[in-house]
């Protein structure tokens, strides 16, 4: 023992070496108890920077996903009181959001409708009449606002109204005319926008889609399953088909197309059965927003550009119209964190009360000063409700080639049709105004089928509205200055004139 001391060694007990091996066991059961406290830290931060990069952080960003039933009516919506069952997954939509019973566009077509929703304008405000036939480049859109602060967008589009040519890609990273696809491929649309929303989460960036899906628009020829599935068994299969090949309604007005009052019935068994594909083709971009995580973070609004005329005022299409038929439109909005679970809203709204409300629950100024997102945002609780609505329609320039009816139907009077018309309704009384050409008024509590004209019978309420009607078209501009646009190509023209929208 001696020795080893002088060697430098000291001496210890064998109590104190058990102590130092138990000691150094303990170091090193410290050291990797803290590798594995570090790797463990290490995997939940990765995890965590994942879910950021892919879904997270975005409470004051949210996605947004706008879609557009092309054509379609409030009414033949389950939801909205249907008897048949077209729309169950926009059902499942609307218990999980909130639906408003009294939505009304600003004209009864695409083009102008759409332009309201992309700007939060009226026709007049955003020069998209059918005088001008297009979105002018000066309007400020949703995409181009989102774009400006970093979110991906992308439009999906499934009308040749809502075109590039048009000038409706303002703002969109992505722009995908699915009209120009072959009819070979179903749904083109719904498969490109799946396929891009499954690349979103590698993205790392909140993204605003919007998409119309254009199939309840004439023809009504539903695709595979679904077009028998709403037409009665007694039906004559030849005259279902004959019906299904009927592509606008202008031989019908001009009163060259007769039809039956079951013949209006297989039209609407017809144009149901669109709506169900439209439903479904609604519930694929919800359920897969569902599954990747994502559907919570993203306001979805449902809703329509216009509706559609199935027999009534012994009418189809919706042409003219400014009949509750074409006017009503669905409009559904899903997003937990600024709207509560199975509301179903009563108030007059608008298409143009939807921009606002995107830009509120985004967090969004409005740099034109016209859409006051905190006060016409319906996620806003102190927003003051609409004492009436207004929708207009000017028509189209004598230079237009928009000599269709003329063309083909000589003899018709085209004085309905190519007339400069607005409406007005308040809560209970409607006015339609056909400029220079007289005037409708309807009851909507004791007549919403709007059957009995009570121009004649209340004239002070027609004047009423009516001047307030010229107050408010006083406020806004026309679109007479803006160019008539002629850039569309021979395949979205080839498209408008077999909805005889052209010549």
């Amino acid at each position: 023992m001696v020795r080893l001391t002088r060697l430098g060694y000291r001496a210890v007990s064998a109590d104190a070496r058990n102590f130092d091996r138990s000691a150094q066991r303990i170091t090193i059961m410290r050291s990797h108890a803290g590798k594995r406290w570090f790797l463990i830290a290490a995997v939940i931060t990765m995890i965590a920077i994942t879910a950021y990069i892919l879904w997270g952080g975005r409470d004051s960003r949210p996605n947004v996903v706008l879609i557009v039933l092309d054509t379609t009516r409030a009414d033949r919506l389950s939801c909205m009181g249907y008897h048949r069952p077209t729309t169950p997954h926009i059902d499942r939509l609307a218990a999980e959001g909130v639906v408003y019973e009294r939505a009304y566009t600003t004209d009864f077509w695409t083009l102008p409708a759409h332009a309201s929703l992309f700007t939060g304008l009226y026709p007049s405000q955003s020069h998209a009449t059918r005088q001008t036939q297009h979105l002018p480049q000066a309007n400020l859109t949703l995409a181009e606002r989102f774009k400006q602060i970093g979110y991906d967008t992308s439009a999906f589009c499934d009308n040749p109204w809502i075109s590039k040519d048009r000038g409706f890609d303002q703002g969109f990273d992505r722009f995908y005319e699915a009209w120009r696809q072959t009819y070979d491929e179903p749904r083109p649309g719904l498969k490109r926008a799946l396929g891009w929303l499954d690349q979103q989460p590698a993205s790392g960036k909140p993204f605003f889609m919007f998409i119309n899906f254009n199939d309840a628009h004439l023809p009504y020829q539903p695709l595979g399953d679904f077009f028998f599935r709403f037409i009665g068994p007694t039906r004559d299969k030849q005259r279902v088909l004959d019906l299904a090949g009927i592509h606008n309604g202008w031989a019908h007005l001009a009163g060259k197309q007769p039809l039956t009052a079951t013949d209006y019935q297989i039209l609407g068994e017809l144009y149901d059965a669109e709506i169900a594909v439209c439903d479904d083709s609604v519930g694929q971009i919800v359920d897969r927003l569902r599954a990747l995580k994502a559907l919570d973070n993203t306001v979805v609004i449902v809703t329509s550009d216009h509706g559609e005329n199935l027999g009534e005022h012994g009418r189809i299409d919706h042409i003219a119209s400014m009949y509750e038929t074409t006017l009503h439109v669905p409009l559904v909005i899903r997003y937990p964190a600024r709207f509560d679970a199975g509301q179903r809203v009563g108030q007059l709204v608008s298409l143009v009360d939807i921009a606002p409300t995107i830009l509120d629950v985004c967090g969004l100024g409005d740099d034109t000063g016209l859409l006051d997102p905190l006060m016409n945002s319906l996620a806003n609780a102190d927003r003051i409700d609409r004492p009436y609505l207004v929708a207009e329609d000017d028509p189209p320039r004598s230079d237009a080639d928009g000599g269709y009816v003329k063309k083909n139907f000589p003899d018709f009077d085209t004085t309905e049709v190519d007339v400069r018309i607005r409406m007005i309704r308040n809560d209970r009384y409607k006015l339609i105004w056909r400029i220079d050409h007289g005037s409708e008024l309807y009851d909507l509590h004791a007549d919403p089928g709007e059957l009995t004209d009570i121009s004649r019978e209340q004239p002070q309420i027609s004047e009423d509205l009516r001047n307030l009607l010229e107050q408010w078209m006083k406020r806004v501009p026309t679109g007479g200055a803006i160019p008539l646009l002629r850039s569309q190509d021979e395949k979205s023209l080839e498209i408008l004139r077999s909805f005889g929208y052209i010549r």
